[in-house]
């Protein structure tokens, strides 16, 4: 399944309402959280999803009613200089 990073600016935005996403997340046939990274004192979340496509988890966050400034199809994945292709 395609790989996504989903970019959010969400002031005010606690663990709470990340948990619950994260949960939502877990529970859809179609999306699959993966991995989040955020700064709440920022409003800051960087997502990895498992989704068909962009669209599909767009149409997610809509659902979800969560903004998103961007997402982005990851191509490549590195861990520790070591890449490979998705």
């Amino acid at each position: 399944m395609p790989r996504f990073i989903a970019c959010h600016t969400m002031p005010g935005v606690t663990r709470a309402m990340l948990e619950q996403a994260g949960q939502a997340a877990q529970n859809n046939p179609e999306v699959k959280g993966v991995a989040s990274y955020s700064s709440l004192s920022q409003g800051i979340v960087h997502c990895v999803f498992d989704a068909p496509s962009q669209d599909a988890l767009a149409t997610w966050f809509q659902k979800m009613k969560m903004p998103y400034d961007r997402i982005v199809r990851v191509e490549l994945e590195g861990e520790l200089g070591k890449f490979r292709e998705l």
